[in-house]
């Protein structure tokens, strides 16, 4: 008799344990992140922040061809992955105006990896920008 590993429901199960995993948290009243969630990055004037904010801007102008300039890191979010995963809201000046995006980063400083996985402008609601990660 032989047993067949279902990538399927392998999938499932995963799904079913993270599921349960944050009803769990939710219905205990856990206030600390869990392994592997994002938490907020308490000081944004880090200056290790503040390199990530601008290797973010900087990434960008590359693939982009934008002449964005870097001015200051609003908030952040960070989450230990293989490395660390930070979600920024970044300001920069376009030219004479100032934007907000959101921008994704990589990092695994062991390795001296570091990718921008994404950066995109924050919508425009009732005439100002919001920022917010999902």
């Amino acid at each position: 008799m032989s047993i067949k590993f279902n990538p399927i429901l392998g999938i499932l199960l995963v799904m079913v344990a993270t599921v349960l995993l944050h009803v769990s948290a939710a219905q205990g009243g856990r206030k600390e992140a869990l392994v592997g969630g994002w938490k907020p990055i308490t000081n944004i004037t880090d200056p290790k922040v503040t390199e990530i904010g601008k290797f973010a801007v900087d990434e960008h102008n590359k693939e982009a061809k934008t002449k964005l300039d870097f001015q200051k890191l609003l908030k952040g979010e960070s989450q230990v992955v293989a490395g660390t995963n930070y979600r920024l809201v970044i300001t920069a000046k376009d030219g004479d105006s100032l934007h907000n995006y959101l921008a994704e980063v990589w990092d695994k400083p062991w390795e001296k990896f570091r990718n921008l996985t994404s950066f995109v402008e924050c919508k425009l609601e009732n005439g100002e920008q919001k920022c917010s990660f999902t």
